[in-house]
């Protein structure tokens, strides 16, 4: 018989690995604008969010997670 018994040892649960910096997971509840598949900023009030000067015309604005409730478009 060995000294240790696997009952003995801990075994520590493995943490999720964390999430990309770009992962929309971070803005859950807001809404982001991207360019190039890269989140430019992100608020959570689109008209903040549109009046911010990091965000172009051109940019994809969008929600992420539930949509807030009430009419709004999106730019396709």
């Amino acid at each position: 018989m060995s000294e240790h018994e696997p009952e003995d040892e801990l075994v520590e649960e493995e943490e999720p690995p964390a999430l990309p910096e770009d992962d929309l997971e971070h803005y859950d509840g807001e809404w982001v604008a991207m360019r190039a598949g890269r989140v430019v900023a992100h608020d959570p009030d689109e008209a903040a969010l549109r009046a911010n000067p990091a965000v172009l015309p051109t940019d994809d604005v969008f929600p992420v997670g539930q949509p807030p409730s009430g009419f709004y478009m999106i730019n396709v």
